[in-house]
């Protein structure tokens, strides 16, 4: 679909998925955690590609992402106007867009206030459904057998754009660790939120409120 159209109906998740972009691109580790790296066909030859994934230019994409607009100020223009702006601050400034909301697979909708968990003190909260059919099937018929819990699993803001293209990844022992794995190579989560804050650095390394 039209990235316009997308900003017309779900700004709120388009912003998120530009802030991780934006989050990873500007990142000392974006050689690593921009993946997967943008393919960005060149506007004015079709045959080409102006950002390519097999010739990875980090630069560019920085270049590109700190000229795109604000959502405060797309949501502020007409759908024909957002791209006719964009495309006057640089070429590839709206193909990039398109590419960030397309290559996004998961499925992401912000929760009304009824569903949101209120110890969670933001309204920023959203349901993601990233499994295929077949895997939300077998989850199912388990959490009917055995029940199921909540677990937290905190992540620095940059790191999502790739964990929402990809999954998590048991990251242990590989150029995408960062912290420790006390308890073996996996993927760590918790049944306290207040645990798993301290690793989204949401709180810039400070630890999370009591009450979270």
């Amino acid at each position: 679909s039209d990235a316009a159209e997308d900003i017309a109906t779900a700004a709120e998740v388009v912003d998120l998925l530009l802030s991780m972009t934006r989050a990873a691109s500007e990142n000392n580790r974006r050689n690593i955690i921009l993946d997967p790296y943008p393919t960005v066909v060149d506007p004015d030859d079709p045959n080409e590609l102006a950002l390519n994934p097999k010739d990875k230019d980090f630069d560019k994409v920085g270049v590109v992402m700190k000229q795109i607009m604000s959502m405060k100020q797309m949501v502020m223009l007409s759908p024909g106007d957002i791209k006719k702006t964009l495309d006057q601050k640089n070429k590839l400034c709206y193909p990039l867009l398109q590419w960030i909301i397309s290559s996004n697979r998961s499925y992401i909708v912000k929760l009304p206030k009824e569903r949101r968990l209120t110890f969670m003190k933001t309204p920023f909260q959203y349901l993601l459904l990233s499994s295929p059919p077949a895997k939300e099937a077998t989850f199912r018929d388990a959490k009917e057998k055995f029940g199921s819990t909540f677990a937290f699993h905190g992540s620095s803001v940059e790191n999502w754009h790739s964990i929402i293209r990809q999954g998590l990844i048991v990251a242990s022992g590989t150029n995408k660790q960062v912290n420790g794995a006390a308890y073996g190579k996996g993927i760590y989560l918790s049944p306290n939120a207040g645990t798993s804050f301290g690793y989204s650095r949401m709180y810039g390394g400070c630890k999370p409120p009591k009450n979270s």
